[in-house]
């Protein structure tokens, strides 16, 4: 009881979350709650325990298990959804709960208990009640769900596209284009589905609402774990996760478009991503390292499939890690790793299968140094180039033409705020253990694809996002070599909390200070960093040569991360300029209610196959033009429907043309201009040769046609059946 209670903290913080928020109810929380207990979470842990063995304590187990249920509720959800048996999608969990009920009933219980201090639980679950709070009130609070908001982020009507589409079909199909495949890491999405399936919940509130938060706090349990494996010490498993959640703080004060990384509200690819990553590395650890059982092969390479699936980032930095670590054997040995290289080989088939049929979203991407730069809002004022995502040499054009103090200025801000999190573990470099080179080579890889890689929607940064867990690792591993040294950490944890404060008041002060550029206001800033840098490499300079004391590398790591946390926090207290408004409202994405509810009329009144022939391809709604923004989802997103044609922005093809005619590839023109100009003929000019055409080649049973973005043929009320109007949205049946 005593190690439960703290667990109390986080469900009264999201209790009162969703209260505030007031669009979902108890009992569809109560609801998706027991599902992930028990179609996830427990199955997952009995898994985990057969093929491996428990970690000593049910909150370690359950977060590893989650993952591993995650995976076994994947294959179910394909098997089941190819078969059109979605319904009964429930029995897949069930069937693992009643096989170990009969036969292995040992597995619902720890044999050999090995509890971690009641801090690291309170530590944890204060980490939970952070990440839960910044979520509901500071993030879904400015996500309202349609059709309740006035503009809709284009990423989440997205994501509910797919959503939509994996609920009904395996392989799944483009939404917005029929009859194309999907080409997209859509794993976390057809997690999202077999959740649909089971619960019965719509679509929109599993993403909106309720996903995510069961794994922000599964991912703070499994990067725990990861940090107190490698360290052997309790408490930077508290750290990695405090550290987790400390960037969310802001977010209880004020409000924002998605979470800090590495988590993710808008990119669930990204959160789920990076908790399969975590996992496996944990696996491969006592795989590798501690001659850990070969049962445990059973699991680890399934959800290295699910980790590469729902990002392509994930794959290639395991690989690092597993190759770093073999090398050093190999180094320090003088033997062959067989058992390091055949793991490696054994990723790398892995990642070749997912790249080559479900990891998506990687054209337009190219080799270009610093180019992350380019996604910083100042760095056209602080360097004068104007080269966008996807564009340029093999060097940052800034850089390439001599803006060399700008684009240095950038990039120690990015290193010491931004990123500081992601190369805090580089501490471990030099130690004789296989393990520290495997946390290595996960951050290196990290690095060098957030630094080499250009990405029209600077996804780049998923790279080092994914290595975040793996620096934290790291970091507490290196902290906690210099605690012991040190002989009395706490006094060095006070003396860094305390500068932390003081570092982010100058640099919350430094922002603050009027100057009459952006750019002055980039130097005084970088002024402040340099200043912080200096005061630091005195006090640990001094620290170690006049009181010939250790620990300074835990300092340094504290202030590391905090500092930036600290300073976000006070940043949005003081000023509360994260957003301009208490929810989403770019006009650019305005969905006017008219719009919004035809859809939601057409979602109730279609059936889940039929497909929709559109002209809401492009946002804000009004008469095309070229250069529109082709994120339109209204149909495939709200609706749920499958499109002839609709936002075409993130196939593969579009990403393709990054920089074609100098248009990013959000604008560019439609890779079907056929079904572009088919469809507008049948809104504007249609004939009954046209419709039959739409409904025997393509399918179309349905037009929802919107009159703010070209003109309406009256003809269709005679040529088809209306079946629903409103405002200036009409819906026709065509007809089966």
């Amino acid at each position: 009881m005593k190690r439960s209670l703290p667990w109390l903290l986080p469900i009264a913080v999201a209790a009162g979350g969703f209260a505030a928020l007031s669009d979902v109810g108890p009992g569809p929380l109560l609801k998706y709650a027991v599902y992930f207990a028990a179609a996830i979470a427990l199955p997952g842990t009995l898994l985990l325990r057969a093929a491996w063995r428990s970690t000593g304590n049910w909150a370690e187990d359950l977060g590893l298990g989650s993952v591993v249920g995650a995976t076994w509720q994947l294959i179910g959800w394909a098997i089941f959804t190819a078969l059109g048996w979605q319904r009964w999608l429930i029995v897949w969990p069930a069937l693992v709960l009643l096989g170990f009920a009969i036969a292995g009933r040992q597995h619902f219980r720890i044999t050999e208990p090995k509890p971690l201090p009641v801090a690291w639980t309170w530590g944890l679950a204060v980490s939970a009640a952070v990440m839960v709070g910044a979520t509901t009130f500071g993030v879904m609070a400015y996500h309202p769900m349609p059709p309740h908001g006035e503009a809709y982020y284009p990423d989440l009507l997205y994501h509910l596209s797919m959503v939509q589409e994996l609920i009904r079909s395996v392989p799944p199909e483009t939404p917005q284009v029929v009859g194309e495949p999907l080409e997209y890491h859509w794993f976390a999405n057809a997690d999202m589905a077999a959740a649909v399936d089971v619960t019965r919940l719509t679509p929109m509130v599993v993403l909106f609402r309720l996903w995510v938060l069961p794994w922000l706090v599964v991912s703070l349990l499994v990067c725990a774990t990861l940090a107190r494996t490698v360290s052997r010490t309790w408490w930077t498993g508290v750290l990695a996760a405090l550290a987790l959640a400390a960037p969310q703080l802001f977010l209880l004060v004020d409000t924002s478009v998605n979470l800090a990384p590495p988590v993710s509200l808008l990119s669930p690819s990204q959160t789920f991503g990076m908790v399969a990553a975590v996992a496996v590395a944990v696996f491969l650890i006592d795989l590798l390292f501690k001659d850990g059982s070969r049962w445990l092969w059973l699991i680890t390479v399934p959800v290295a499939v699910v980790g590469g699936g729902s990002k392509p980032a994930v794959l290639p930095l395991l690989i690092a890690a597993v190759g770093l670590a073999a090398l050093y054997l190999l180094v320090t040995t003088r033997r062959l790793p067989w058992r390091s290289i055949g793991t490696a080989a054994v990723l790398l088939v892995v990642g070749a299968i997912t790249f080559l049929t479900v990891a998506g979203s990687t054209s337009g991407s190219r080799v270009q140094f610093l180019a992350v730069l380019k996604s910083l809002p100042v760095y056209t004022a602080a360097t004068g180039d104007k080269t966008q995502p996807g564009a340029g040499g093999l060097i940052l054009p800034a850089l390439a033409h001599g803006e060399v103090i700008g684009t240095l200025s950038l990039l120690l801000g990015l290193l010491l705020t931004l990123q500081a999190m992601s190369w805090a573990g580089f501490g471990v470099a030099g130690r004789k253990d296989p393990v520290a080179w495997f946390l290595l080579g996960a951050m290196i890889a990290g690095w060098l694809g957030y630094l080499l890689i250009d990405h029209p929607s600077v996804s780049e940064s998923y790279f080092v996002y994914t290595a975040a867990p793996f620096s934290l690792a790291g970091a507490g591993w290196f902290a906690a070599t210099s605690a012991r040294a040190a002989g009395r950490p706490i006094p060095i944890a006070i003396a860094a909390f305390v500068l932390s404060i003081l570092y982010a008041g100058l640099l919350v002060w430094a922002r603050g200070v009027p100057a009459a550029s952006t750019g002055r206001q980039l130097w005084l800033s970088t002024r402040m960093l340099l200043v912080v840098l200096g005061i630091t490499l005195f006090l640990l300079v001094a620290w170690r040569l006049f009181f010939r004391q250790a620990g300074g590398g835990m300092f340094v790591v504290l202030v590391l991360l905090s500092t930036a946390p600290i300073s976000s926090f006070l940043q949005s207290a003081v000023r509360g300029d994260t957003e301009k408004a208490p929810t989403y409202r770019a006009a650019r994405w305005w969905v006017y209610p008219d719009e919004a509810s035809a859809a939601l009329w057409l979602g109730r009144h279609s059936a889940p196959t039929d497909v929709v022939a559109t002209n809401t391809w492009c946002r804000p709604a009004g008469p095309p033009a070229p250069g529109c923004d082709a994120r339109g989802y209204l149909v495939s997103g709200i609706a749920g429907r499958r499109t002839l044609v609709e936002g075409w922005a993130y196939t593969s093809q579009a990403m393709a043309k990054q920089g074609d005619n100098g248009r990013r590839y959000t604008e560019q023109p439609s890779p079907w201009p056929d079904r572009v100009a088919l469809t507008n003929q049948a809104i504007t000019a249609p004939t009954p040769e046209l419709l039959r055409r739409l409904r025997d080649e393509y399918g179309v049973r349905w037009l929802y046609a919107d009159a703010r973005n070209g003109p309406v043929a009256p003809v269709l009320d005679r040529l088809a059946v209306r079946r629903h109007s409103v405002g200036k949205i009409l819906i026709y049946d065509l007809g089966e």
